[in-house]
């Protein structure tokens, strides 16, 4: 087994990959954050949420965006984010298969922030055919939540007829 010569990261890891020196690509994403100008990134988001708000109350929608929630804390923190920003938030939770109760508590917290929360629940029958087949064919049994966590916020936006824009 490899491991990142960096930060010890092993090669079990989803999604992990290696340069040639065998530096993970979470070590090299982390490093090009220096490369970033954070005051380009800033006025880019401050363009956005202008677009989100103008293009919301357009429409008469009750939302300027949709943030796709796990739970965890870069979900807390993009919804604080907007609401910082006076964004009107859904926060929109594709369910995964086995739900701790610490992941419970947080997504709770999340609609607590003062969002409303829509959580997804996909066909279990269906997922679990189409877990044990990706299992079975690419070596991960959680290629469906993969896919949910993208798709289901953009269904929801489509289904609420949002324009929709990727950050």
């Amino acid at each position: 087994m490899r491991y990142c010569t960096h930060c010890l990261y092993p090669e079990t890891k989803p999604d992990l990959t290696f340069d040639d020196e065998g530096k993970c690509s979470a070590c090299l994403a982390f490093e090009a954050r220096e490369a970033i100008d954070w005051d380009a990134r800033a006025s880019d988001f401050k363009r956005i949420i202008t677009w989100a708000k103008v293009n919301s109350r357009m429409r008469g929608s009750a939302y300027d965006c949709i943030v796709p929630v796990s739970g965890g804390k870069d979900s807390h923190h993009q919804v604080l984010i907007a609401l910082e920003n006076d964004l009107k938030v859904l926060a929109v939770t594709a369910e995964t298969d086995h739900l701790s109760e610490i992941g419970r508590r947080n997504l709770d917290n999340i609609a607590r922030l003062g969002v409303d929360h829509i959580e997804v629940k996909t066909n279990p029958v269906i997922r679990l055919r189409i877990n044990r087949f990706t299992l079975e064919t690419i070596g991960d049994i959680s290629w469906a939540e993969h896919i949910t966590i993208f798709s289901i916020p953009v269904q929801a936006a489509m289904m609420l007829r949002m324009r929709v824009t990727m950050l």
